[in-house]
């Protein structure tokens, strides 16, 4: 039985980071898709805080990785976690109701925020990539 990663930042297939690359390549990628909650910026990293009660979407991606693949164990060291202990970030994998962008519904892990940071950088758009390219700078055409 497969387990599910939702994944909303570094890790997202847009990112050139090696985890990223990695997790492309040992686990399958079975779509977009949202979870409800808050996306904050911390320049180098998101972070958000989920909840079903929060009315915007954190904007995503879901893996399919192998039941007790290794691979969850990496990424739990890539996001500072333990199992499901909490981060010295204040992160924490926790299971997330995803909705894909094809309509169907799964539970996922992910890695969410305990609280709220304060002062914290909400990205209203929900969607962390979106944000990056909102952050470069254009070149002009002349």
């Amino acid at each position: 039985m497969p387990v599910h990663l939702f994944v909303y930042g570094t890790l997202r297939s847009e990112s050139l980071h090696p985890m990223a690359r990695r997790l492309q390549a040992q686990a399958r990628l079975l779509g977009n898709g949202s979870v409800p909650g808050l996306l904050y910026d911390f320049g180098t990293h998101p972070g958000a805080v989920f909840g079903p009660e929060l009315y915007q979407r954190v904007l995503g991606e879901v893996f399919a990785l192998r039941a007790g693949d290794p691979l969850l164990a990496a990424v739990d060291a890539y996001e500072g976690c333990t199992n499901e202990s909490e981060s010295k970030l204040g992160f924490r994998r926790i299971k997330v109701a995803v909705a894909l962008d094809t309509g169907h519904r799964l539970e996922a892990w992910s890695y969410g925020l305990r609280e709220v940071p304060r002062p914290g950088r909400p990205i209203m758009s929900g969607d962390w990539i979106a944000q990056l390219a909102a952050r470069r700078p254009r070149t002009i055409r002349r």
